[in-house]
């Protein structure tokens, strides 16, 4: 071994040097990941929307009854929109709105998402007759509630029942296939 080799190992100047590079790095990966982070939840969220949709189509053809799917606020009230939760539910006195007694299927917390339901001649929910097909056509927007994010998808609900997905793969806030415009936050 011998006795004036110098130890080896990293020098105050080498460590700040790294750190910096680290701390520019994750400045920058941050905000894209918090972005992606919430559209990812937005597209859960529409995905669970859909499955509402269909589950309120399913159970009207199995039961074969009207069911009921709509955005409610703190009073189970249908509304277009600033709405608490999704329900489904089997509409018994057709009033349009949840009430006790009622059957309740499905109750999805609306938590840091804002749904728009937008029916046939303003109508705030959408029913499923018992063939299957949907008495009001329409969609539900779903968005983020932070206003920087303008980034939004659709849940579309056909006559004929059919329930699809909007998809903006260009990213331009069109629909592809329908072409009208994803918009949140009146942007």
């Amino acid at each position: 071994m011998n006795r004036f080799a110098l130890p080896r190992g990293f020098t105050i100047v080498e460590l700040l040097v790294t750190l910096a590079i680290a701390a520019i790095l994750l400045a920058v990966a941050v905000p894209s990941f918090t972005l992606f982070a919430q559209k990812r939840a937005i597209s859960q969220k529409t995905v669970q929307v859909r499955n509402a949709l269909e589950l309120a189509r399913g159970l009207a053809l199995s039961q074969r009854q009207v069911w009921t799917a709509c955005t409610v606020d703190a009073s189970n009230s249908c509304v277009s929109s600033a709405g608490l939760r999704l329900l489904v539910f089997r509409d018994d006195n057709d009033d349009k709105d949840f009430n006790t007694g009622e059957m309740l299927h499905q109750d999805i917390d609306i938590n840091s998402i804002e749904l728009e339901m937008s029916a046939s001649f303003g109508r705030p929910y959408i029913r499923f007759a018992r063939n299957g097909e949907a008495l009001e056509s329409g969609n539900i927007e779903v968005c983020s509630t932070n206003q920087a994010v303008d980034y939004g998808r659709q849940a579309i609900v056909f006559r004929s029942g059919r329930i699809r997905l909007s998809n903006d793969s260009d990213g331009d806030g069109y629909d592809d296939a329908g072409g009208t415009k994803i918009e949140c936050h009146g942007s």
